[in-house]
């Protein structure tokens, strides 16, 4: 039964929600494993009529009979690590055909990890040396996210986006998450001659190059700490952990200078692959359920680079609000975002370039629907890589959500609790 509850949409426009929405989210069984939202954005509040998505699930192509995905090992767990969250009943506004939504349920763990690694970040001395274009240090950036709740910050991310980790992994995942926004929201912001030594020591550590015994602050020892426990869960189950390092790692150097025009919307999305960090994400997925598929197998690599996709283009329309902000105010060197290369290239005003967008996005939601049932056809996986589709499919419709219901992108203006 409805009530006047509302939820505020950034737009100024108020759309209806269950009174009680939050119990909404999940079953009764699952409501201690929760996590609490207080922060809903709508980044597309006047969608346009004619773009209407259509249900993308493995449910809309599974049947009985050999590699059936529901009969792999990763489901008779019974999903032990999430919980479901009914998105619909709850009212959120998540643009998408993507219809399976999951939160981890150490989503504590997940805060915890966060927080402590911020801290150690913002109490290094190294780091207080680097300044970004804004005058501030990489230690006052840490300082920055630790002043609000660090799970409507970068933390819930891993929460949506592996919601199958276990605790420990979980924890890793969260502080390597960690790195990667560290990493993107500094090194094209920083001089390169104040931030090399530090991502130089930094990479050593990830690489096992520099001793953990050579660690000389907190913080140098907890990214040393983080290289041996993901390659420990590897020496128990998988080989996900390796992966996780090594993409890391390459991500750190991907940085060249961004780029600032683009020849069409592919050519951006290539180059966005790499700035977005699509390997490392798919890496955390496989590491989340200890599998050891080879994610570079010829049959994986069409649907994995449609996914890639999916979570560059939803992360630039929920971001674009915030980037083009931080741009004007010469807060940021460059705009990096699939919205403003669209209105670019097509001389477009933004409601135009960001329906756009939201087009790309539905076309590339029917090709994972279409290379889901192509795979299915030609029943050349495994359960375990069934398994890794699932989780990769979470990893996207997580990163959705992430941008949704957190305070990153839309700010105390989206605050609904």
């Amino acid at each position: 039964m409805e009530n006047n509850h509302v939820i505020p949409s950034t737009a100024g426009i108020k759309y209806k929600a269950h009174g009680s929405w939050m119990s909404a989210l999940v079953d009764a069984v699952d409501l201690n494993f929760l996590c609490p939202i207080r922060y809903i954005y709508d980044y597309l509040p006047f969608p346009t009529a004619w773009l209407m998505p259509q249900p993308v699930s493995l449910s809309n192509i599974s049947q009985r009979g050999e590699g059936d995905m529901t009969a792999s090992p990763f489901y008779k767990l019974e999903r032990v690590n999430s919980v479901y969250l009914h998105t619909t009943e709850a009212r959120l506004p998540l643009h998408t055909g993507l219809k399976d939504f999951r939160q981890n349920k150490y989503w504590r763990a997940n805060e915890d990890s966060t927080r402590e690694l911020l801290q150690l970040f913002a109490q290094d001395r190294k780091c207080s040396d680097v300044l970004l274009s804004n005058n501030r240090s990489l230690s006052d950036l840490a300082e920055k996210q630790l002043e609000s709740e660090v799970i409507d910050t970068y933390s819930r991310f891993s929460v949506y986006m592996f919601p199958e980790a276990d605790e420990e992994r979980i924890r890793l995942l969260a502080q390597s998450v960690i790195l990667i926004f560290i990493f993107d929201d500094t090194w094209e912001s920083a001089a390169p001659e104040t931030i090399v030594h530090v991502r130089q020591d930094f990479v050593s550590r990830l690489r096992g190059s520099i001793p953990p015994s050579a660690a000389d602050t907190p913080l140098a020892r907890r990214i040393s700490d983080i290289r041996t426990c993901l390659l420990a869960c590897d020496d128990e189950e998988g080989n996900g952990g390796a992966e996780v390092l090594e993409t890391l790692i390459r991500f750190c150097y991907h940085a060249e200078p961004p780029r600032e025009r683009f020849s069409s919307v592919r050519d951006y999305l290539d180059y966005r692959w790499e700035d977005i960090a699509n390997t490392f994400t798919s890496s955390c997925a496989k590491f989340s359920i200890c599998s050891s598929v080879d994610q570079t197998k010829p049959e994986l690599r069409r649907l994995l680079r449609h996914i890639g996709d999916h979570i560059s283009i939803v992360n630039d329309m929920a971001s674009f609000e915030k980037e083009k902000r931080h741009f004007d105010a010469g807060r940021a060197n460059s705009m990096i975002n699939l919205v403003h290369v669209i209105a670019t290239l097509e001389r477009a005003e933004t409601q135009t370039a960001k329906s756009m967008a939201y087009a790309w996005q539905l076309w590339t939601e029917n090709a994972i629907l279409e290379e889901l049932k192509a795979l299915k056809q030609r029943n050349g996986l495994s359960s375990e890589e069934w398994s890794f589709v699932d989780v990769c499919l979470m990893a996207a419709s997580g990163n959705l959500l992430a941008s949704v219901v957190m305070s990153r992108y839309g700010g105390e203006k989206t605050r609904v609790a």
